[in-house]
């Protein structure tokens, strides 16, 4: 399953526009809808018994319905757009978004922070800026990712390992062993 769709606009053939969105939070539809459904059913089963004083459970069980459906249509979009060096953050659905726009300049490095060697998508990416941190959607490919980003908008990457990837002196041994002989 992807959890990551990345569309890469060619404009003019120099400029490319690199969006990346994430999916719904899923914890929080799940949420909201089983919360809906319980209080669905005590106004089932008190209509059942014949008590009609559950009409607050039918505004909650209506009200977590409407969140839950509101969750599942709540994205976020992150586009890199080299030719104007800004990034565009958007946070909505189709229509009705927040949407906001930070300069290259603001932005002085890419975080990657990577947990364990053997599971990519715990891995998380942030831009760090002045005075706030962006955290990219999450994706399949972190490295990769991090590096397009930190290359496109000319900052520093940054990587942070867990404590999965060993003691750096071993990550560095093994780094210095594996290139070729000049």
């Amino acid at each position: 399953m992807a959890r990551l769709d990345v569309d890469r606009l060619e404009t003019g053939g120099r400029a490319t526009e690199v969006v990346l969105r994430s999916s719904p939070n899923w914890t929080a539809v799940l949420f909201f809808a089983c919360l809906s459904a319980l209080h669905l059913f005590i106004v089932a089963t008190s209509f059942l018994h014949q008590r009609w004083e559950a009409f607050m459970s039918v505004i909650f069980g209506i009200l977590f319905a409407v969140v839950s459906l509101t969750c599942s249509l709540v994205r976020t979009e992150l586009a890199v757009r080299g030719a104007q060096r800004r990034v565009r953050v958007r946070i909505g659905s189709r229509r009705i978004y927040l949407e906001r726009s930070v300069p290259f300049d603001r932005i002085r490095s890419v975080r990657l922070t990577l947990l364990h060697p053997k599971s990519p998508q715990s891995a998380t990416i942030e831009l760090v800026c002045d005075h706030e941190v962006i955290e990219c959607p999450p994706t399949m490919i972190p490295r990769e990712e991090a590096l397009c980003l930190a290359v496109t908008m000319g900052v520093r990457l940054i990587k942070v390992y867990g404590e999965a990837y060993g003691p750096v002196s071993e990550r560095l041994d093994s780094m210095i062993s594996q290139s070729p002989p000049q």
